[in-house]
């Protein structure tokens, strides 16, 4: 099939009264997210303003556009889609939407009392967890009693269920959030895994889906990179869209015409994604709601037998203001491009308020206290943040915005079922059988019957876990037929991605019927993978990282073994580190990441030494999600 680069625009007689209500989200959202900015004087600003309308219509367009399917009551329920804010730092633009959307649930429930609108306390995200911005869990437990406000009718929602803090950069752990976006471009380096996995269980092509947000500096990485050949590698389809903000801007500097000199024209971003054979569309106006509608659903109705991943590139704008006009905000110039990436803005200032005057003229509502310049007391802080919070959230009350959002959150979240056709069981843990006890394994060679359960085919397998004393054999012959019993025991659910090392290490013969292949093979265990340590161990942390079980106490999916030599080892552990953290904070279940490091005789001592070392220190601090076989 050819290269498909096709803008595309929105078709659908119900939008023009939802994309009203998604602009308004929209513009709530940026003042949420201005306002965490302006009173914890950290944070950023260019960024999440510029995601913003994509990540408000993929939450509330509805699945039926090609927005996500979640449920907001239970946002970690294993066959919601997987949202991944893969750019960590544009965690703001998240937090608001979910502040406002928890915020309009809370408010329908007390005013009803309907048991559809409500969200368990530690599950929602509140207007009062805006305290909780870059703060950690330790100082909010005192925050409020520490300058007497704790029972301050302002901070009611605290009681009981205390503020959430919410980091700096995204995790795993919000909401419906599904990535750790730490490190730039390692966050998006999982997302094929996290794809591949759900063809590997059975389901349906595009149910779950991933979507993914990253930028035009984190896709430089080279873990992003390496992604580009690991998603077609999978061929995972149109399960996988990654929407690109194209905005030319990072950190310090552009891009195109900063970092790469615009005489290299040659040099072009969407290009770099079309040579690799990827799905790519285009819109020209990345903050346009029609335009992303329209992108969202020509994905969604996209032939799933067309394997290719799919990206959208989105002319964007860094610093985007929803009230700015021929890019002025009131009398003064709209600060865009990296200048805008920190938020720069001293509590209270010029720039400030005009962003804030825009959103008082659209709504009709007005700040409190924000011309009267910053505010030095801790107490009086706190009180003038919760109380403009507040104000922005009271835009729910006009014109039914609040009632709208409840009850889009409710339909949406009804579209989850839980019985999903999957290939493998989901109801227990096939690492728990009892065969898989040091005390139960077979020391006598094993000649086994087994299955295929997709072709029918039945064919004898030979395993061999103990040698007897005296017996010589390399090490590495053992790791194929552990991994080959793990296999037979759990029916296929440990994989192998590992380029060269597949065959140094015997990895390649632990798979019982060959290579994967989604289509032809999807019993396959070995992972065809190209010489990328980073990215191979990437999609295994993906792949580990999903669990298709309803009981969040069991798991219900796979492990993966991945590997390279020892002096590549230190690719790989910046992934296995973050997910080490990801795993430990993980409300639920996840698979094991084992890491084999394969060390050849030729290679000078000192270097043997130093990979040895570094192995050892480094990989073996990755517990309890990344194992190191040194």
């Amino acid at each position: 099939m050819s290269v498909q680069v096709s803008p595309v625009s929105a078709t659908s007689s119900k939008l023009p009264f939802e994309r009203q209500q998604l602009e308004d989200i929209g513009f709530m959202t940026c003042m949420t997210l201005t306002l965490l900015g302006n009173y914890a004087q950290t944070g950023h600003f260019g960024g999440p303003v510029a995601y913003t309308p994509f990540n408000v219509v993929t939450h509330l367009a509805g699945p039926e556009l090609g927005g996500l399917r979640y449920d907001y009551r239970r946002p970690k329920h294993p066959y919601c889609d997987k949202f991944m804010l893969a750019a960590g730092h544009c965690a703001p633009t998240c937090y608001a939407l979910w502040m406002i959307m928890g915020e309009a649930l809370y408010r329908k429930y007390q005013a009803t009392g309907d048991r559809r609108y409500y969200v368990a306390p530690d599950v929602a995200m509140l207007p009062v967890d805006a305290l909780g911005f870059r703060r950690g869990a330790g100082a909010l437990k005192t925050l409020l009693a520490d300058v007497g406000l704790s029972d301050h009718p302002l901070f009611a929602q605290a009681r009981g269920r205390g503020i959430r803090a919410l980091s700096g950069h995204i995790e795993s752990t919000d909401v419906t959030n599904d990535v750790n976006g730490g490190p730039s471009g390692v966050g998006i380096a999982t997302a094929a895994g996290k794809a591949a996995f759900w063809d590997v269980a059975g389901a349906e092509i595009g149910a779950p889906k991933i979507i993914a947000f990253e930028g035009e500096f984190a896709m430089c990485e080279g873990h992003a990179q390496e992604v580009k050949t690991q998603a077609i590698a999978l061929q995972v389809g149109k399960r996988l869209r990654i929407f690109f903000s194209d905005n030319n801007a990072g950190i310090d500097d552009a891009l195109i015409g900063g970092v790469v000199d615009r005489k290299f024209e040659g040099y072009r971003l969407i290009d770099q994604w079309t040579s690799y054979g990827w799905n790519v569309f285009s819109i020209p106006d990345g903050h346009d709601y029609d335009q992303i509608v329209g992108v969202l659903k020509a994905m969604e109705e996209w032939d799933p037998n067309d394997r290719r991943p799919m990206i959208v590139f989105g002319k964007t704008t860094k610093g985007y203001w929803p009230g700015a006009v021929n890019g002025k905000v009131g009398a003064g110039d709209q600060v865009v491009g990296y200048a805008s990436h920190p938020y720069a803005m001293k509590m209270n200032s010029e720039y400030f308020i005009a962003l804030a005057q825009t959103f008082e003229e659209r709504y009709g509502v007005e700040f409190s206290g924000i011309r009267q310049g910053p505010v030095s007391d801790p107490r009086e802080r706190l009180i003038q943040f919760k109380t403009n919070i507040d104000v922005a959230m009271s835009v729910l009350d006009r014109n039914g915005r609040g009632d709208w959002l409840a009850d889009r959150l409710v339909e949406i979240g009804n579209t989850v079922k839980d019985n999903v056709p999957l290939r493998i069981d989901v109801k227990g843990d096939p690492f728990m059988d009892e065969r898989l006890r040091v005390a139960n394994l077979p020391e006598e060679p094993q000649t086994l019957t087994v299955k295929n359960s997709v072709s029918g085919a039945e064919k004898q397998v030979k395993i061999a876990l103990f040698r007897k004393a005296g017996e010589v054999a390399g090490a590495r012959r053992g790791v194929s037929e552990i991994v080959k019993w793990l296999n037979y025991v759990t029916e296929n659910r440990v994989l192998t991605l590992a380029a060269d090392l597949s065959e140094s290490v015997n990895l390649e013969h632990g798979s019982i019927w060959g290579h994967y292949d989604p289509e032809t093979n999807p019993l396959g265990t070995r992972v065809k993978a190209a010489i990328q340590e980073a990215g191979n161990v990437s999609s295994a942390i993906g792949l580990v990282s999903q669990n298709a079980s309803l009981d969040p106490e069991k798991f219900a999916g796979v492990w993966a073994f991945s590997g390279t030599y020892g002096a590549f080892t230190p690719l790989m552990y910046l992934p296995a580190r973050v997910w080490s953290q990801q795993n430990q904070d993980s409300k639920f279940r996840t698979g094991v990441l084992t890491s084999l490091r394969g060390t050849r005789d030729r290679k000078p001592p000192l270097m043997r030494a130093l990979t040895s070392a570094f192995s050892r220190l480094r990989f073996g601090s990755c517990s309890p999600a990344a194992r190191s076989s040194i």
